[in-house]
C-alpha cells in the first residue's frame, strides 16, 4: 500500500510540474504576442509618417516650411523606431526568462504571425504613391515603366 501512495505522489508531482510549465509557456507566449502587436502598430505608424513626408515634400517643394515639417516627421519616426527597439529588447528578455523557467518559445506560426509585405510605387515626376505598378502616372501622366 505504501508503494502505491509513493507512486501516486510521484505521478501527482510530475503532473503539477507539467501544469506549471504549461502555464509559464502560455504566460510568456501571451506577453510576447502583446509586444509583437505593439511593434506592428508602431511600424504601421512609421509607414504612415513616411507617406506623409512624401506628401509634404511634393506639396511644398519650393518652401522652407517643407523642411521643418519633414524634420518634425523624421523626429517622430526616430522616436517610434526607438520604441520598437525597446519592445524587441523586451521580447529578448522574455525569451531569456522563459528559458530560465524551462518554458522556451516554440516556433508556432499562426495567423497573427503572418507579416504582409506590400510594394509601393512612386511616380518619379510628381511623387504620387500607388500600391500597384502603373504604366503611366494617373496624376501627371509621367511614364512609369
Amino acid at each position: 500500500m505504501g508503494e502505491k501512495k509513493g507512486t501516486f505522489k510521484k505521478w501527482k508531482d510530475k503532473v503539477n510540474e507539467k501544469v506549471t510549465t504549461l502555464s509559464n509557456k502560455t504566460s510568456f507566449a501571451v506577453d510576447r504576442s502583446k509586444i509583437r502587436k505593439q511593434i506592428a502598430a508602431i511600424e504601421e505608424e512609421i509607414k504612415l509618417l513616411k507617406q506623409e513626408i512624401g506628401e509634404i515634400v511634393n506639396l511644398n517643394r519650393n518652401t522652407l516650411f517643407s523642411v521643418s515639417m519633414v524634420n518634425y516627421q523624421l523626429m517622430q519616426i526616430e522616436a517610434k523606431e526607438k520604441a520598437v527597439a525597446m519592445l524587441e529588447q523586451d521580447i529578448e528578455e522574455l525569451n531569456e526568462r522563459s528559458k530560465a523557467a524551462g518554458a522556451e518559445e516554440e516556433m508556432i506560426v499562426d495567423s497573427t504571425d503572418i507579416i504582409e509585405v506590400t510594394q509601393t510605387y512612386i511616380c518619379a515626376n510628381c511623387n504620387e504613391f500607388y500600391d500597384e505598378s502603373k504604366k503611366f502616372c494617373e496624376e501627371c501622366g509621367y511614364k512609369m515603366i
